[in-house]
């Protein structure tokens, strides 16, 4: 997983002097910052995270259609107590479900030897908020997200963490997993009762 790994930054103008080597450096694990005029503007991620967030997202979805919003809480350890979690109020649910989520964006790709010849316009295009898939070596390579998406991204990888660890992989899991994990936790939060009060 690159999201919240250690990133590397680089201006535009030796990025696309050096693209190639940089696909390379991004598929092994490391993602990249482009930045301009100090600014970061767009961050590459290998094609594999990019895919296993846009999975994320589907989990993410299943949650939202149960009342369960991880991004909405401070703390991911809120939500092991599933069963009593308050959902948030209408308009952070509605500033939730509206906010861009560019990793969803259809899949455009280009060449990495064009990708190098029109570095600029890329890098324009995804800060604008349009997702573009560098192809290397025949395969799908490199994804290029918007900085705040990659942002975005990593304030969510605790709450995916936390899931992780509590036993439902949100990358991999079926909706009927998501929906039968919650289901499961709210059951035994309602079994524990009576025998509280008993």
């Amino acid at each position: 997983m690159t999201i919240g790994a250690v990133l590397d930054a680089m201006g535009t103008r030796e990025l696309r002097a050096n693209l190639r080597a940089i696909v390379e450096k991004v598929e092994a694990g490391t993602p990249v910052v482009c930045l301009k005029d100090g600014q970061p503007l767009a961050v590459m991620i290998s094609h594999e995270d990019a895919e296993r967030w846009r999975k994320i997202e589907d989990s993410l979805a299943t949650l939202h259609a149960l009342d369960v919003y991880p991004e909405a809480l401070a703390d991911p350890s809120e939500l092991a107590d599933i069963a009593s979690l308050k959902p948030p109020d209408r308009v952070t649910v509605r500033k939730l479900t509206s906010e861009p989520r560019a990793i969803l964006s259809p899949l455009r790709t280009i060449g990495v030897s064009d990708a190098r010849a029109a570095f600029a316009t890329l890098v324009g295009e995804v800060a604008q908020g349009r997702v573009r898939t560098i192809v290397a070596g025949g395969h799908l390579a490199v994804a290029v997200i918007p900085a705040p998406e990659y942002d975005r991204l990593r304030a969510l990888a605790r709450a995916v963490s936390w899931f992780r660890g509590a036993g439902l992989d949100l990358a991999t899991a079926t909706e009927q997993q998501v929906i039968d994990f919650v289901g499961s936790r709210r059951e035994k939060a309602a079994g524990a009762l009576p025998q509280a009060a008993g």
